[in-house]
């Protein structure tokens, strides 16, 4: 079965025919910044002519930025994209495209096509931790997505790990993402240093000894692996998927990631990590992959 999958981000939109977990065909276009109509004109360009090329795709899934009412098929806010308050983008695009629409937030379809068809394959549970800029996830149990009450299950960045710690985008203070995304680390080494380093540079510095940023790196690691050992005692999934730009840093920091949740999670099961295999593709073959569960 063929689905159309639709990975909407702040900076770019890609569009791909999918089927079973591989992409048959791709198109990718910088995301406007006009607003909502534009966004959605772009979107609606893109997939006419990946389905006019494809007559056997048969329903088509949407990941996006911020929180989602499934019921409406709307985003309520995504703060990265100008104008996207309310959007009821799913019934618009049904209109404009005339195929079966399912929405999804955007890090639950990158983690759902990490465990149906990535990392997290042979794995009948899973939680996706994306660290990146800012720090989100997903929980999976066989095809089922965990949404919980409000459809804000997964919204692990949020945890408050040090009360009283940096202040998040939402206000909340000492949470993991304030403590151990990319933002953080390079704020904390630009602070220290009294000028602007980027997450890239930090991660090098660290690489060849420097102190403070190994100072950096080892507290963000060790923040992590606190989430980690919480979630596994919570949940006890089989497995963790790490993505995001993080992850990419590989085995020096997911290491030390894992020290730190092997420490927290004394007396409990294992934290067991898994480095994303899907790469950028992942919000792709998700939305595409859910559309594909929910038509059968």
């Amino acid at each position: 079965m063929k689905t159309l999958g639709i990975d909407l981000g702040g900076t770019k939109i890609a569009i791909g025919v999918v089927e079973d977990g591989k992409i048959l065909a791709k198109e990718q276009v910088s995301t406007p910044q006009a607003g909502y109509k534009e966004v959605l004109e772009a979107i609606v360009l893109l997939s006419k002519k990946l389905i006019a090329n494809d007559k056997d795709i048969v329903a088509i899934g949407i990941g996006v930025p911020g929180p989602v009412d499934y019921t409406l098929g709307s985003i309520l806010f995504a703060a990265n994209i100008r104008g996207m308050k309310d959007a009821l983008i799913a019934s618009d695009l049904e209109k404009a495209l005339d195929y079966p629409i399912f929405i999804e937030n955007d890090a639950n379809a990158a983690g759902f096509g990490e465990h149906i068809y990535g990392a997290a394959s042979s794995l009948g549970s899973s939680i996706y931790i994306t660290l990146s800029t800012g720090i989100g996830g997903g929980m999976f149990v066989g095809d089922q997505i965990i949404r919980g009450h409000h459809g804000s299950a997964g919204e692990v960045g949020h945890m408050i790990l040090q009360p009283d710690g940096p202040i998040c985008g939402f206000g909340h203070s000492g949470c993991w993402e304030a403590l151990a995304s990319g933002r953080a680390i390079s704020r904390d080494l630009s602070h220290s240093n009294n000028y602007k380093i980027s997450t890239r540079e930090v991660f090098e510095l660290a690489k060849n000894n420097d102190r403070k940023a190994l100072t950096i790196v080892n507290n963000a690691a060790r923040f992590s692996g606190r989430a980690l050992a919480n979630l596994q005692k919570i949940f006890d999934p089989e497995g963790f998927v790490i993505g995001g730009g993080l992850s990419k840093v590989g085995d020096f920091y997911l290491h030390k990631i894992q020290k730190a949740a092997d420490y927290y999670s004394m007396g409990f099961p294992n934290v067991k990590i898994y480095p994303a295999k899907l790469s950028t593709n992942a919000g792709l073959i998700g939305a595409a992959s859910l559309a594909k569960i929910s038509m059968n």
